[in-house]
């Protein structure tokens, strides 16, 4: 009899594509992705500190006045006595674990600070963070001038925040940028000025709160300096 030749029948099921939505994180730099305030370690090295906390308590100050003010006292020293001091500062508890974490999962991460953005390319590089947005130091042969560039934005869209850098502002612009639905985003901060970024946010996160207004802004709240908490709220 003849051999019989088998041919196995293959089915091929055809998996639909599915769609992932674009995702992005916005941290707060001080206080919050490092355990320590750069101008607070700056003002001590240069003992400035006084003169920091004045210009900070001046109630008739606007924000990005202030921010202005703070900056000209910076005239004369060296760049990289700013980037010396941002780097002896630790970066906060398992904030290298959660960036890991939501890079993992399809998420955009950043930086928005009021800070300098000579010091937030600092954080961004050792956390391998996509943008981090900040005021920029004017600096001319490697000595700060005591100018200052602030992003703003809060005029832009009426935001009351008034502070050097509208967090909310800049939040919308890297959503808008990647793609990003808004309540596909996340803000973390610790103190007023980040306010404006949480109530934007679709999840806002207060984390170690420093002042009574932004406990006030949200439910979810870390009151523990370990960055891996905020998988509770995910």
């Amino acid at each position: 009899m003849g051999q019989h030749i088998i041919i196995p029948l293959v089915l091929y099921y055809i998996i639909p594509t599915m769609t992932v939505r674009p995702k992005l994180v916005v941290f707060d730099m001080d206080g919050t992705l490092i355990q320590g305030r750069l101008i607070e370690v700056v003002s001590r090295k240069f003992r400035w500190t006084e003169r920091v906390s004045s210009i900070q308590a001046d109630i008739s100050l606007m924000g990005y006045q202030k921010t202005q003010l703070i900056a000209s006292l910076l005239k004369g020293i060296k760049a990289s006595e700013i980037i010396d001091s941002i780097d002896s500062i630790p970066i906060m508890h398992n904030a290298d674990k959660i960036v890991t974490w939501f890079k993992k999962n399809g998420y955009k991460t950043g930086i928005i600070t009021d800070s300098y953005s000579i010091a937030a390319q600092v954080v961004a590089k050792k956390l391998e963070l996509d943008f981090c947005s900040a005021n920029e130091l004017i600096i001319k042969e490697g000595i700060v001038t005591g100018e200052i560039v602030m992003p703003l934005g809060w005029e832009k869209i009426s935001c009351p925040c008034n502070i050097s850098i509208c967090k909310r502002f800049h939040l919308n612009h890297y959503a808008n940028k990647y793609g990003v639905h808004i309540k596909d985003t996340i803000a973390i901060g610790d103190t007023r000025g980040d306010i404006c970024m949480i109530k934007q946010a679709g999840l806002g996160i207060v984390f170690m709160p420093k002042d009574q207004d932004i406990i006030k802004q949200s439910k979810n709240i870390i009151h523990n300096p370990d960055l891996i908490e905020v998988l509770n709220y995910m």
